[in-house]
């Protein structure tokens, strides 16, 4: 079906979002510039249903179904060397379409913190959000002469590379306590609008 058919092209002057329209996998990755092992916090704030349970270096790396078969969200793994690097997490939008009771009002949020452990650095930490139509997800780190921080989406039909990038928010945030570290952005997606949001408060 064509965005057309909403009444949602950019003609409109809508927030219509094409990579949220023809993505069923989304990407974002956490990118600094100084600093050293920065690690991510990502967590579900809605569907109530996967709330409560963070991704990141000294949490959890993946977000399943009970049985551990449909992945929700998952880490791309630490990156404790880089100066000037990215860590990333994925979510499965159409996996979380499926979940028992489904998606209230058709909105996932999300809460993107995270926190320094080895050097703060003093340059803002940037958020950016990548789409794919189709396609597998496989950590880069197995795959042979990759780093390993992320994720290559193989097979897809489109990309949509960077379609969104939350504004740079400097992290002072340090060391690994209970805190789930500073919040960079909340992310709205909204499956009836087709629209992702990033939000400070």
């Amino acid at each position: 079906m064509s965005p057309l058919s909403f009444g949602m092209g950019k003609s409109s002057g809508s927030t219509f979002d094409f990579a949220i329209f023809y993505s069923d996998k989304l990407q974002f990755y956490w990118e600094w510039t100084d600093g050293k092992d920065f690690d991510l916090r990502a967590e579900f704030i809605r569907p109530t249903q996967l709330a409560g349970t963070v991704v990141g270096h000294g949490k959890t790396s993946i977000i399943t179904d009970g049985g551990g078969s449909i992945t929700y969200m998952k880490w791309g793994g630490d990156n404790a060397d880089d100066t000037e690097g990215y860590e990333g997490i994925y979510i499965d939008v159409n996996a979380i379409k499926t979940l028992p009771g489904g998606v209230p009002e058709n909105l996932i949020e999300l809460d993107m913190r995270g926190t320094w452990y080895a050097e703060i650095g003093a340059q803002p930490v940037i958020i950016s959000a990548t789409g794919y139509d189709g396609g597998t997800m496989t950590l880069e780190r197995d795959t042979p002469n990759v780093p390993g921080r992320g994720f290559i989406n193989t097979g897809y039909a489109t990309s949509f590379t960077d379609f969104k990038v939350a504004p740079g928010v400097v992290v002072s945030s340090a060391g690994h306590s209970e805190s789930n570290g500073q919040r960079l952005t909340k992310v709205i997606i909204d499956l009836n609008r087709f629209t992702l949001a990033y939000s400070q408060s």
